[in-house]
């Protein structure tokens, strides 16, 4: 092209010179000549240049360089809106997990950078040794590593963990001590980040959110936790929006236009009471300082909706402590809440005696004596001596035995109802199954075996394994007059975006026993803690610490508790049992009032290096309980969010993992139902696309190769309908009523096509 423009230009004066010199043509007549020539050479400099332009527009593009972007780049910019991370409640609105701005300190030593005075903004090598005292001082920073980083050949240094997540208070502390002492080169860049501004509060319950790269950018993930399995309801979406800017580069005010909207995460308030947290969390400090236990867990729950008001566990950490957790001996990052489960030892002896009753198989004033070989296994209770004496009478009645926790009692019982039988009450107290309470990694535990000695054995929790939450849910029965509760943890899920909340409600999940039977457990673990003679929880020297007097160990505002002490051997890793004179995990359910319990806690204790006594529960489960009841009124408010009522799409969950669905469900506040075992469901009770509201229950048909029929009690007789229609059974109706009062199939029995299930129905 350019050599060619060289020709088109000065071709022509060549040639006008030329054929002046052979014509001797007068000087006006040479302009004209030459003026022609111009001309044409305009029109054809004009020409390339349209058709150049004509190129350019149509193509857009000057060998890899894409000219509109070129152009947008110059006046526009596209940028990023992150979304803002929900924030986790306590249920009165006090805030456990927000997020929060940290900061990274760096140094400047790039000699160019100069401002437009020409004053330095790096840090001048004579000043190292002063900027060296500074970052030490303050930031606690090594100096060998202040040295080494400031000596380096890079332009912009950090230094290390120390110089990193630091507070917007402690970051603008160092910036007015760093301008009073003259120090420039100094900066700051802005980090998302978590805070927890309780601290040590339900640690591993909660969990923790860190920053993660994703699609380029950071973005706050769920790591443990509460905040790993609610990641999908706290994370929101982050949104595009463009502005105008000057030749600068500076924004033009007005010319903001939003491309994508920037959607915040959900806010989950928990069922956690605050300040029955924290003073959890204070009992449970000087409890593992008292006991130094490998591990403690302790658990409170309202008993007449079973949310969780609160929950501890030791060993533990907080935000500022986690990087060293590991260092702590038997620390597990697992919620022993849920995810660890254990062989509960005789405090399950509660759920035996509880069907016992239900069944008419236990008379509590026969007698019995305390011997019993069962095959090659000799059972003993746990006063039995080194010469197979015991030191309280041999021969005691069923009730004494409760009270006593006599492992014989508890076996012989067992042996009179029969494996199926006993089989059947945990069934319906739904020991073996999560409870899905949407927490993630939850441990199932698992039903004993079909071995005849531990199908016994189970009847005083060995032989089963259980998790805290189970154990709670169960007990949520006995507390509850037969009626079981699902265990809550979140109490109200609030959507920014759209003003509306979904708030949880006591979720009824089966009727187990009966209002007499259970009422008879709660008056037998009543006289666990008063019986002077028998009771495991009387104490004969009282406790000075909470200047109790001799008498019940377990006390609230001046009364007696219902209480079931549990002592279980812990498995060794090697097979077997552990051996050692502590090598026991120790615990103990209280409820309280016993007539009509308004809590339920539960502590245990795992391997102390101290002798062991139940004080240590008690002085963990007196104050707390106190506290509880004096604020029980208050417990009933919930956060006022100024949000409606929202609603849930359902979606299409056929051939979805039957459990993982259950969970999601449970987060979005409402109220799945798993039918059958099955890894996946074939079929839904609420159609997808339909929208609900919070706590709808939603019935998951599963690829179980057995129909078994579940406990529906306080079903519909629509939800009855879906059942039957699903299992292909004919229904009759008893009473009237919109709730399921009783059914004739059992619980956990196989089901045939065309049997007939009688349903009664009332309010």
């Amino acid at each position: 092209m350019i050599k060619f423009l060289k020709k088109l230009i000065f071709f022509p004066f060549r040639k006008v010179s030329r054929n002046a010199r052979k014509t001797n043509w007068s000087t006006e007549r040479n302009r004209k000549r030459v003026g022609k020539s111009l001309f044409f050479l305009a029109i054809a400099l004009f020409t390339v240049f349209i058709f150049r332009f004509v190129w350019l527009i149509t193509v857009n593009h000057v060998g890899g360089t894409n000219l509109t972007t070129m152009a947008k780049s110059n006046y526009q910019s596209t940028e990023t809106v992150h979304a803002k991370r929900g924030t986790i409640y306590d249920r009165t609105g006090a805030a456990i997990a927000v997020d929060s701005s940290t900061y990274t300190i760096y140094a400047v030593i790039d000699k160019t950078q100069v401002d437009s005075n020409g004053n330095p903004l790096y840090i001048d090598k004579k000043d190292f040794t002063k900027v060296e005292d500074f970052l030490n001082s303050k930031l606690g920073i090594d100096r060998d590593l202040i040295k080494k980083q400031l000596n380096s050949k890079l332009k912009q240094v950090q230094f290390g963990p120390k110089g990193s997540d630091i507070s917007l208070e402690k970051m603008k502390e160092i910036q007015k001590a760093a301008e009073n002492e003259k120090i420039v080169g100094l900066g700051f860049t802005a980090n998302i980040s978590r805070s927890y501004p309780f601290g040590n509060f339900a640690s591993q319950f909660i969990g923790i959110a860190r920053p993660k790269d994703e699609n380029g950018t950071q973005a706050l993930k769920g790591d443990m936790g509460l905040e790993k399995a609610f990641n999908n309801v706290l994370s929101g979406e982050n949104g595009k929006e463009t502005y105008q800017k000057d030749i600068y580069g500076r924004p033009i005010p007005g010319t903001t236009k939003v491309i994508e909207p920037v959607k915040n995460g959900q806010d989950v308030y928990t069922t956690l009471d605050a300040q029955l947290q924290r003073n959890l969390e204070g009992y449970m400090d000087k409890a593992a300082t008292d006991t130094g236990a490998q591990q403690l867990s302790g658990t409170l729950v309202d008993a007449h909706t079973g949310e969780i008001l609160a929950t501890s566990q030791r060993p533990t950490y907080t935000a500022t402590t986690i990087n060293d957790a590991e260092k702590q001996k038997y620390f597990t990052w697992n919620s022993l809440l849920s995810q660890s489960a254990f062989e509960p030892g005789s405090t399950f002896k509660t759920f035996l005696m509880a069907g016992a009753l239900d069944s008419g198989k236990v008379n509590l004033n026969e007698t019995y004596q305390r011997k019993l070989q069962v095959y090659d296994t000799t059972i003993n209770d746990w006063d039995v001596t080194e010469n197979k004496s015991y030191t309280l009478p041999e021969t005691v009645t069923y009730a004494q035995g409760f009270a006593l926790s006599s492992n014989i009692g508890m076996s012989k019982i067992e042996m009179n109802m029969g494996n199926d039988l006993w089989g059947s009450y945990l069934n319906k107290f739904k020991f073996g199954l999560k409870v899905r309470a949407g927490l993630d990694g939850e441990n199932p535990g698992a039903l004993p075996s079909s071995n005849a000695v531990t199908q016994i054995q189970s009847s005083f929790g060995q032989g089963v394994a259980v998790t805290p939450l189970q154990l709670i849910r169960g007990w949520t029965a006995i507390a509850g007059n037969g009626t079981m509760l699902e265990p809550h943890i979140v109490s109200k899920v609030v959507d920014p975006n759209t003003k509306t909340s979904l708030t949880s409600k006591a979720e009824v999940v089966g009727h187990p026993v009966s209002n007499d039977a259970a009422s008879g457990v709660r008056d037998l673990m009543l006289t666990v803690n008063t019986d002077p003679v028998y009771g495991t929880s009387y104490s004969t020297s009282g406790d000075s610490e909470q200047n109790l007097a001799a008498g019940p160990l377990f006390m609230v505002n001046g009364e007696p508790a219902a209480v079931k002490t549990g002592t279980a051997q812990i498995a060794s890793t090697t097979g077997g049992y552990m051996t050692g004179s502590q090598d026991y995990l120790y615990s103990a359910v209280v409820m309280y009032p016993a007539k009509n319990p308004d809590f339920i806690f539960y502590m245990n204790v795992k391997i102390p290096t101290e002798s062991w006594t139940l004080k240590y529960i008690a002085r963990v489960a007196n104050p707390l309980l106190t506290s509880a009841e004096a604020m029980k009124n208050d417990l009933s408010v919930s956060a006022d969010t100024d949000t409606k009522a929202g609603k849930v799409t359902i979606e299409n969950y056929k051939g979805k993992d039957s459990g993982d669905t259950a969970d999601s469900l449970r987060r979005t506040v409402l109220s799945p139902v798993i039918i059958g075992t099955g890894a996946k469901v074939t079929a839904q009770s609420i159609a997808e696309g339909e929208k609900v509201s919070a706590n709808s229950r939603i019935l998951l048909l599963t690829n179980d190769k057995d129909q078994v029929m579940p406990d529906m009690y306080d079903w519909s007789k629509k939800e009855v309908e879906q059942l039957a229609n699903w299992f292909g059974i004919k229904v009759t109706y008893e009473g009237s009523g919109n709730k399921v009062l009783t059914q004739s199939i059992e619980t956990s029995t196989n089901v045939k096509k065309g049997q007939t299930l009688t349903v009664k129905m009332g309010n």
